[in-house]
């Protein structure tokens, strides 16, 4: 485990661990455009949603073969498809012959993927079936028609634990290696024994994706907007820590596990006696992807931008072995759900008044604490980077 009291630090590429100056805090923010204007985010579209690896759903969102689960990344329509071998695919969700979108709800197809159009069809691989008619009535084809070429575009895909990802470039480097700096961060937790709760928190907020993540990786605003959580875990109980060049992270000493009638849900195993008691820690994922591990269970919380100010929220919690899933466990599952769920609707009424607040000509980019907003920065300059602005 790294000192949660430790100094916060940055790791820049080809760089020693660089210490973050008080003066880089006293530069501005990212300007209101880059929240408000349809421009800048194509620009993030093409930059930071294609060439990072952006997770996009759960493998558990298709576990049988033959399953198929519509995605979006940025208005992008893609489908997460499980073969007849169990392999989780991903491709986009066009047919080739003429766009349309092909998968529109989540389902189960005993053998090909069908354009309700012109009945195009495709294997769960991706290579176009059959084209009935294409050629004429009752011809499939005509002389010259490359087939090959017309299968359904795929994209690149990988897994951790249950979380999804695509690189849409195709370039970036093996998501293994993207994550390794959480993986060595939380290598003491074993998240091979999470278990998926099947009731989940989503919704739609009237604000830009990006400020959903600065929410969520600082807690200055806790003691004003959260009285509730700020009782059991405090703004100054919290510490920020470094995770590797791109992602960001921050903890708290004083995690509070629920407990109804004197019982608790179990806890992961082999944690050292500060973990399984009190800490609790949060990274965020660049650029989409929210994560907490807590003694005795798993947040996974994801956002896509719908529009520059509008952004879909998912929220998916997972908890420890077989034990906590049972029926009777339910209501201690649900304690840290409900506390989430009433956490978030506390913050969607902030950061949608951050959109607004955007929209007046006299905001500049803000300013940051050089204490307690520094994963914010961080934050905000692999965006602005990303764009190249």
């Amino acid at each position: 485990m790294v000192d949660p009291y430790g100094s916060y630090q940055e790791s820049n590429p080809g760089t020693e661990s660089a210490v973050i100056h008080l003066d880089d805090y006293r530069q501005p923010g990212l300007p209101a455009e880059a929240y408000t204007s349809d421009r800048y985010l194509q620009q993030e579209r093409e930059t930071v949603f294609k060439q990072y690896w952006v997770c996009v759903g759960l493998a558990s969102d298709a576990p049988n073969p033959g399953d198929v689960y519509p995605v979006e990344v940025a208005g992008m329509p893609l489908v997460l498809v499980r073969d007849r071998a169990g392999t989780l695919r991903a491709f986009h969700n066009v047919c080739s012959h003429r766009g349309l979108q092909l998968v529109k709800t989540s389902c189960n197809v005993q053998g090909s993927l069908r354009c309700p159009y012109h009945s195009w069809t495709y294997k769960l691989d991706g290579k176009l079936r059959s084209t009935p008619h294409f050629g004429g009535y009752y011809k499939d084809t005509y002389e010259g028609f490359d087939r090959d070429s017309k299968g359904l575009q795929s994209i690149r895909c990988e897994q951790w634990l249950d979380l999804v990802f695509v690189n849409l470039s195709g370039d970036a480097p093996p998501l293994e290696e993207y994550l390794q700096p959480v993986r060595d961060r939380w290598a003491t937790y074993d998240l091979d024994q999470l278990r998926r709760e099947p009731r989940e928190v989503g919704l739609t907020c009237n604000a830009n994706w990006k400020l959903a993540v600065e929410n969520f990786s600082e807690s200055y605003h806790l003691t004003w907007v959260h009285p509730a959580l700020n009782s059991c875990s405090r703004m100054e109980d919290h510490f920020g820590f470094d995770v590797g060049d791109m992602h960001v992270g921050q903890g708290s000493l004083l995690y509070t596990r629920g407990e109804i009638e004197g019982r608790s849900l179990p806890t992961l195993p082999n944690l050292e006696a500060h973990q399984k008691e009190t800490v609790a820690e949060y990274i965020t994922v660049f650029p989409n992807l929210m994560l907490g591990v807590h003694p005795d269970y798993f947040l996974v919380f994801m956002v896509n931008p719908l529009s520059p100010g509008k952004t879909q929220e998912r929220m998916t919690f997972y908890f420890v072995g077989d034990e906590s899933m049972t029926p009777e466990n339910e209501a201690l599952r649900h304690l840290p759900i409900d506390l989430w769920q009433d956490t978030n609707d506390e913050d969607i009424e902030m950061i949608e008044r951050l959109q607004v607040g955007r929209q007046s000509p006299r905001f500049d980019g803000g300013c940051f604490s050089p204490e307690l907003e520094q994963t914010v920065y961080r934050f905000q300059q692999r965006v602005a980077q990303a764009v190249g602005e």
